[in-house]
């Protein structure tokens, strides 16, 4: 039975989907295939694809960005496929401890983890370099590199490959490995033969995920290539917009670039696992077969703790001791730089927008990604699956390609948004309200409909059904959802790099600002208090739910 109220509905998300995602992709497309007049005059033009082609320097931008993505992307892969089977499929010690661990890096801001990097391996300043320096030898490690940045990206991007193949892992048949080891393979083969192609849905699926997001990542190619001239595609559109005045078509260009890197990938996914069936979960109860090592579990635990010391410890004491040093290893302490932080008016500024920012929009992104999952799910309505694919589409659209297509469009709306806290919110909706829809429907459907249908027919509306009935009980996904969007949002660099102006800046910017005229020091004490920020409010928002399930 199809109701007015959830037909109201449906109609409200496609309006907000369409001003949300939908234009903001097309204004790219206009802007990139066409020239405007001086009479205002729009005309279809390839001249823009032109320019880009017969150019040199974007040429070699397009393959550092295809080329360094492989690389991180292989290096991911390498880490995350490693680490899922040390703690899923092993006898390892302390594997529950070290599964939270391991998804630490997750957290950690791309921007942040290049500049620890950097405080780490820079020729001249490294800390890892400077005991070769003092003895008079070359430095072996240098992170102004296309392998340099390989390295940051994967070892940041290790922990998206690693839960999506340590659920596969999971949830595979140990019967099928038994049957191959009593066909006469040895515990290696078996591995190659049998568990790596049926976890191939598993591992295409977080190398396309890693791939996306190094595509689309702007800190790290920044920060770390820039300064030998290494310009990634992101490097390029960022220079691009510090020209006056900025080829707006040119940049369009090089971000729809980005856009067909990602549905390449997404399509060589499809392409690969095509006709093939990966079915290994049937009817009957199964747990993981765990393959039990002597000494080797103790070689196997030091990997895992090695990455998690190169991931999050070594970079977070790093970053803490720059930020209490007068200059990067100077020797010399001083708190003037945590004094920064309270007495600065840009620092108290920037702090207010990116929690005003970031409050506002983890909250409205929770909400929709609520409404699509539930009219996903629990109606049959025409149109809720194109609101579906719609919502997650960006999820394929690197989020600097995303956040110019928003630039375009509030730039010729006469509207006064440009300029203002909400060009930024729109963008992080359009951008990441699908991962609310993940994270919520994931839950969702675990919910028998019937438990609503009940609370219909003993009267209560929909509202009081949803407040009731269904929010108490996925309300740690929402949760969840909504920390998860917190996190990004409070250090995003690349939706908020072409949207903000002087009285918008926020954290991740002035952190990048602070960077670029050389005070390492002052970055340090920036990102501590980013993370400081991040950590902090998840940590009181996971308390009061547990205070509220324990209440319930």
């Amino acid at each position: 039975m199809k109701r007015p109220g959830q037909q109201l509905a449906l109609a409200a998300l496609h309006a907000c989907t369409a001003v949300l995602v939908v234009l903001p992709l097309l204004a790219l497309l206009v802007q990139g295939f066409s020239v405007r007049h001086d009479d205002g005059a729009i005309e279809p033009s390839l001249a823009h694809v032109t320019q880009v082609i017969s150019s040199s320097s974007y040429a070699a931008a397009f393959g550092n960005t295809l080329g360094v993505a492989v690389g991180a992307t292989l290096i991911a892969c390498a880490i995350g496929i490693g680490l899922g089977w040390i703690i899923v499929r092993t006898n390892v010690p302390a594997k529950r401890l070290l599964e939270q661990l391991v998804v630490v890096p997750m957290f950690i801001p791309p921007f942040i983890g290049a500049f620890a990097w950097l405080l780490m391996a820079a020729p001249r300043i490294g800390i890892l370099n400077l005991p070769f320096l003092r003895l008079g030898l070359d430095a072996p490690f240098d992170v102004y590199t296309r392998l340099g940045m390989m390295w940051v990206m994967g070892l940041y991007l290790a922990p998206y490959v690693f839960l999506i193949v340590s659920s596969a892992l999971r949830n595979m048949d140990p019967t099928l490995e038994e049957a191959a080891q009593v066909s006469g393979l040895d515990r290696w083969r078996t591995a190659l033969v049998v568990t790596l192609p049926v976890m191939k849905p598993a591992i295409l699926s977080g190398a396309i995920l890693a791939f996306v997001i190094s595509i689309g990542l702007f800190g790290t190619p920044v920060l770390l290539g820039m300064t030998n001239q290494i310009y990634l595609v992101t490097a390029r559109i960022f220079l691009d917009l510090q020209q006056y005045p900025p080829q707006y078509g040119v940049i369009a260009i090089l971000a729809l670039y980005l856009m067909l890197l990602a549905l390449l990938a997404n399509a060589l996914q499809q392409w690969a696992l095509r006709g093939q069936s990966f079915v290994t979960v049937s009817g009957k109860n199964f747990r993981p077969r765990e393959v039990r090592l002597g000494t080797a579990r103790w070689a196997l635990l030091a990997l895992a703790a090695l990455y998690v010391l190169l991931a999050v410890v070594a970079p977070v004491v790093i970053i803490g001791v720059a930020a209490a040093s007068t200059y990067a290893w100077s020797g010399v302490f001083t708190a003037a730089n945590f004094e920064y932080l309270w007495t600065n008016h840009d620092v108290r500024s920037t702090l207010a927008n990116t929690m005003t920012i970031t409050l506002v929009a983890a909250t409205i992104a929770t909400v929709l990604g609520f409404g699509v999952s539930w009219l996903s799910t629990r109606t049959s309505l025409r149109g809720r699956r194109v609101l579906d694919y719609l919502i997650l589409f960006p999820m394929a659209v690197p989020s600097l390609a995303f956040a110019i297509g928003v630039a375009f469009l509030w730039l010729r709306v006469p509207l006064p948004v440009y300029g203002t806290m909400w060009v930024i919110v729109l963008g992080f909706l359009g951008r990441y309200t699908s991962y609310a829809v993940r994270s919520i429907t994931g839950s969702l459907v675990q919910i028998h409909p019937e438990l609503e249908e009940s609370a219909r027919v003993s009267g209560y509306g929909w509202g009081r059904t949803v407040s009731r009935i269904t929010l108490p009980l996925i309300w740690p996904s929402v949760v969840s959802g909504w920390i998860m969007l917190y996190s990004i949002f409070v250090t995003e660099l690349s939706i908020v790099l072409p949207l903000y102006t002087a009285d918008t800046r926020t954290l991740s910017i002035l952190s990048f600002d602070t960077w670029s005229v050389g005070k390492f020091s002052l970055v340090a004490s920036l990102s501590l208090m980013q993370l400081v920020i991040g950590a902090g409010v998840m940590y009181a928002v996971t308390a009061m739910t547990r205070r509220r399930e324990v209440a319930l």
